[in-house]
């Protein structure tokens, strides 16, 4: 499962999890009528995810570090301000909105469950990897970060 640790950039895994989603809904039986809220339901997905996601890329842009999640070991500087004060991952966190907006959606069970299986791998495979790196590379500053604001929200 080594092989796993930052080997997919998350866009990609959100883009599986995505069709995974769709397949599922597609193929169990699981049906659920939220009476027409289901799109109510894409549209705050998106738009907190949007939020998110813009947010966070925005930071790390205004503090000229590496926005690449391919290469956390290019990292200049923890970001910590802004909505980093409040979660640690909120482009995964805004990933993770837009994926359960997406499994509601589709109006079947078994797509919610899987939705949130991104963030069991994200976390596995792209997070605590990330995480074990920033603390080699910013030590105690870093600890300190994490102590104080959590992982996902």
């Amino acid at each position: 499962m080594d092989n796993l640790k930052l080997r997919f950039p998350p866009v990609m895994v959100f883009a599986g999890f995505a069709v995974l989603i769709w397949l599922v809904a597609l193929l169990l039986p699981g049906d659920i009528n939220l009476h027409g809220a289901e799109t109510a339901f894409l549209v705050i997905g998106i738009g907190a995810g949007g939020y998110f996601g813009a947010t966070g890329l925005s930071e790390f842009r205004r503090a000229r570090t590496t926005t690449s999640p391919s290469h956390p070991e290019n990292a200049s500087a923890i970001v910590s301000d802004g909505i980093y004060s409040k979660t640690r991952n909120p482009m995964y966190l805004g990933l993770q909105f837009i994926l359960l907006g997406w499994a509601v959606f589709q109006g079947n069970l078994f797509a919610i469950p899987v939705a949130l299986g991104f963030a069991v791998y994200i976390t596995a495979f792209q997070i605590k990897p990330e995480e074990a790196i920033l603390e080699e590379n910013f030590g105690s500053e870093y600890l300190a970060y994490k102590a104080r604001v959590r992982r996902w929200m």
